[in-house]
């Protein structure tokens, strides 16, 4: 366990202390190659172990119903957090632009003045 959090610290420095270079851009690319060849790798294990593969067909029933179990508790527990916190806030990408308010208020301050607008 000290490995682990040790592992995850020093993560966490890294991170701190190259925040505002390049290096940063890449982590999202190299964490999803390491996370598949974790799993190429857990096949492997899988695959290499004789008792798995001889009680396959009941450990895979078995994993498949614990699977889709898992995954839809995680949608519908995704479901009531996004309807509970989040679903009456507007998005950030939805409000109006401080820049688009300011050409519209130049526009009519343009024509009040008699000036006509050519944008």
């Amino acid at each position: 366990m000290i490995p682990i959090l040790l592992c995850i610290a020093t993560g966490i420095l890294t991170g701190y202390l190259f925040r505002k270079t390049g290096f940063v851009k890449y982590t999202g690319t190299l964490l999803s190659v390491v996370i598949m060849l974790l799993l190429f790798f857990l096949g492997v294990s899988v695959g290499s172990n004789k008792q798995v593969i001889s009680n396959f067909s009941g450990i895979g029933l078995e994993a498949l119903l614990l699977t889709v179990g898992g995954t839809l508790g995680s949608l519908i527990c995704a479901k009531w957090v996004f309807a509970r916190f989040f679903a009456g806030k507007k998005n950030r990408s939805e409000q109006p632009s401080p820049v688009n308010n300011l050409s519209r208020c130049s526009e009519e301050e343009d024509d009040q003045k008699g000036n006509k607008s050519t944008l």
